[in-house]
C-alpha cells in the first residue's frame, strides 16, 4: 500500500514537471514570435525594395529599384559635404561619407517615401531601412547629420529633432565644434565673422583664440588644438591665465 502511495506521488510530480517544462517552452516561443512581430511591424508597410550599388555621400546613394538605377537623398537630414564644386570637403564629411559606404554599400534595403517623392534634380526622396532599422536616425544619432526640414516630408521631424538633441548634448561628431551646425547648414568657419575688437587685439600677436558658442559657452582655442585653424576668434587673449579670468574654459580638442 504504502509503494503504492510513492508511485502516485512519483507520477504526479513527474506530471507537474512536464506541465511547468511545456509552458516554459511555449511562453518562450510566444516570446521570440512577439519580438520578430515587433521587428517586421517597425518597417512601415509602404516601403520599396531596393540595393544600394554605391554612395554617393553621407545623406545620397544610388540604388537599383525595378532593374533601373535611381539616386535616393535621405530625408530630414544633412550630412558635411565632401564633393561640393565651391565649399569642398568640410568637417565630418568624409566621416558620414565613409560610415554610410561601410554601412549600405551593396546592402538590400527599404525605401519609405513621404509626400514629395522626388526634388527638383529628378532624384528619390526617402527614409531607408536597413535591417528593420531607419538609417536616417542612425546618421543623426552618431553626430553626422544634422536635422533639414524642407516640407511637406516632415513625417519623423518631431522624432529627429529628439534624437539630434540628444547628440548635441554629447557633443558628438559635428556638434562637437562650436556653431558648425547650424539650422541653415554647416558654418565651416564655425562662429559668426570676427569683430572689429578682436582684429586690434589679435594685430597685437596675441594667439588663443576666445569664442562663445551657440549655447553660451565661452571656450578658448591653442595654435595646436584640432580646431583652432578653421575657428574665428571673437576675442584673443596673449596667455591662458588671460583667457580663464575672462570666464572661458580650455577646448577638448
Amino acid at each position: 500500500m504504502l509503494s503504492t502511495k510513492k508511485n502516485k506521488h512519483y507520477l504526479f510530480l513527474i506530471f507537474v514537471s512536464l506541465f511547468l517544462i511545456s509552458s516554459f517552452l511555449v511562453g518562450c516561443d510566444a516570446l521570440a514570435n512577439k519580438e520578430r512581430i515587433s521587428t517586421a511591424s517597425s518597417i512601415p508597410k509602404n516601403t520599396i525594395s531596393a540595393k544600394v550599388k554605391r554612395v554617393v555621400d553621407g545623406d545620397t546613394v544610388k540604388v537599383i529599384l525595378e532593374g533601373k538605377e535611381e539616386t535616393v537623398r535621405m530625408i530630414l537630414i544633412d550630412t558635411p559635404e565632401t564633393k561640393h564644386p565651391r565649399i569642398g570637403v568640410q568637417p565630418f564629411g568624409p566621416e558620414a561619407s565613409n560610415f554610410t559606404k561601410k554601412m549600405l554599400t551593396n546592402k538590400s534595403i527599404e525605401l519609405e517615401m513621404d509626400v514629395q517623392e522626388r526634388d527638383k534634380y529628378g532624384r528619390l526622396l526617402a527614409y531607408i531601412w536597413l535591417d528593420g532599422k531607419m538609417f536616417n536616425r542612425i546618421l543623426l544619432e552618431k553626430g553626422l547629420a544634422r536635422v533639414a526640414i524642407f516640407p511637406p516630408n516632415t513625417k519623423y521631424v518631431d522624432d529627429f529633432e529628439r534624437i539630434q538633441d540628444k547628440a548635441r548634448q554629447k557633443e558628438i561628431g559635428i556638434w562637437s565644434i562650436e556653431n558648425y551646425a547650424t539650422d541653415r547648414g554647416f558654418n565651416s568657419s564655425g562662429l559668426p565673422p570676427v569683430s572689429s575688437r578682436s582684429s586690434k587685439e589679435h594685430s597685437s600677436g596675441c594667439k588663443i583664440k576666445g569664442n562663445i558658442n551657440s549655447r553660451g559657452k565661452k571656450i578658448y582655442h591653442l595654435p595646436n588644438g584640432q580646431y583652432y585653424q578653421q575657428t574665428k576668434a571673437e576675442a584673443w587673449f596673449c596667455s591662458e591665465k588671460e583667457a580663464k579670468e575672462a570666464g572661458y574654459r580650455k577646448s577638448q580638442r
